[in-house]
């Protein structure tokens, strides 16, 4: 009687583990290019955008989520669709083309024109319900002469819970970086 008992727990604690497994859930930033009612210009001008860094605690397929203080948690289940540097230069290279007509944004190792390096710091969620984005970005022209050389930080409050918010937020951060660099690059070429 007692190894019936045993061996029915024991088949209940296999069956409750089988049937608790949790699922993975891939997420991307959305790299489309925004739609801009202008017709395209005529390019004259070129901007070398060198590949993204990131932080090297960013450098993986797991989201990172900052705990109270300086611990940082890595999510087993929440993952980035794809390398995130990958991702941050298909949504660069879309971004800045959308925002400067009359550019070409390369980054096939092309020397003419100023050069634009991001490095990025922050990417991530927090415990108390907000987006972070942190890092720096520097703007050289053709010679090596630093045009701007300035560090970024956002801290967005995430509307909602859920990973499709906190990566929506990121991405909105993101843009909202986009569009503060498309403006320095356009006075650069003033």
């Amino acid at each position: 009687m007692k190894k019936q008992i045993l061996t029915l727990a024991l088949l209940g604690l296999l069956a409750g583990c089988s049937a608790s497994q949790p699922s993975l859930h891939y997420y991307s930033l959305d790299a489309s290019q925004p739609s801009s009612g202008a017709a395209p210009a005529t390019p004259q001008h070129q901007l070398v955008l060198r590949p993204i860094t990131l932080a090297s605690q960013l450098d993986r397929i797991s989201m990172v989520y900052q705990l109270e203080g300086q611990e940082l948690h890595f999510t087993e289940y929440h993952r980035w669709a794809g390398s995130l540097d990958d991702q941050l230069n298909q949504v660069t290279m879309n971004g800045l083309s959308a925002r400067l007509p009359g550019w070409v944004i390369r980054q096939d190792g092309a020397r003419k024109g100023p050069v634009l390096s991001i490095v990025v710091e922050r990417f991530q969620g927090r415990y108390d319900g907000r987006a972070v984005l942190s890092g720096r970005w520097r703007l050289l022209a053709e010679d090596g002469t630093v045009l701007r050389d300035a560090p970024f930080r956002q801290e967005r409050v995430l509307p909602a819970d859920g990973y499709n918010t906190l990566v929506g937020e990121l991405g909105q951060g993101w843009q909202q970086l986009l569009d503060q660099i498309a403006t320095e690059v356009r006075l650069s070429a003033g």
